[in-house]
């Protein structure tokens, strides 16, 4: 009799979900790729980190470049679920449920100071780097509407109170960035999270400047 259930592998976190492995554990490759796709993960020695990982199983000196990509992913809304020695032998253990994730990858962007940091106007060129770029203008910028959008149409820049597909920077308060250095986010960065996330993008993009720096530039 041929028993239809020989077969049968329970659903465990890792079915169908594409696994990077870096770095060494105490079970050896072989065996720990055996026991990988005994569990139906998508899982190749030569897998990379990228943005449709959903488990980074981290292990003892994993290669430089790519810890430096997982810096990118998080900064671009992409979080694979790092699995290490501990959590690893508790899921092979068949302890499962701590450590479901969705088969469906989701940006998830977090907005922090680093995204300001990392992408600011550059106002020492001696050009103008906003020149027939669109601007989105926070609504609790202080320079009266009227007179901001005045002077940025007198330099050839366009501005926006919203952030669409054709948004090049942001204008934000200096009051946001402060709250994004303390690790705070207010309205206003809560709605450049979800613009993005809810977007099409895959690497975030949107040059930042405060209201205080702009002003300089304009009115220098």
């Amino acid at each position: 009799m041929i028993d239809l259930f020989e077969d049968f592998h329970p659903e465990t976190p890792f079915t169908d979900r594409v696994l990077c492995v870096l770095g060494t554990f105490r079970q050896s490759p072989r065996a720990l790729q055996q026991r990988l796709r005994d569990m139906g993960a998508d899982y190749k020695p030569s897998t990379r980190l990228s943005r449709n990982v959903h488990y980074l199983l981290l292990g003892q000196d994993p290669p430089q470049d790519q810890m430096d990509y997982l810096q990118t992913l998080a900064f671009n809304g992409y979080h694979p679920r790092v699995i290490r020695q501990d959590e690893l032998d508790d899921i092979l253990a068949g302890h499962y449920t701590p450590y479901l994730v969705p088969r469906e990858i989701q940006k998830d962007l977090r907005l922090t100071a680093a995204h300001y940091e990392q992408l600011h106007v550059d106002y020492t060129q001696g050009l103008n780097p906003l020149y027939t770029r669109e601007l989105y203008v926070a609504p609790d910028t202080q320079t009266p509407q009227r007179r901001l959008y005045q002077m940025l149409g007198d330099r050839g820049i366009y501005a926006n109170p919203r952030i669409d597909d054709t948004t090049d920077v942001l204008l934000i308060s200096e009051t946001t960035l402060q709250n994004l250095r303390q690790g705070n986010l207010d309205p206003v960065a809560q709605y450049i999270e979800q613009t993005y996330n809810a977007s099409r993008a895959q690497a975030y993009r949107y040059v930042m400047t405060t209201e205080p720096e702009l002003l300089a530039f304009l009115e220098g």
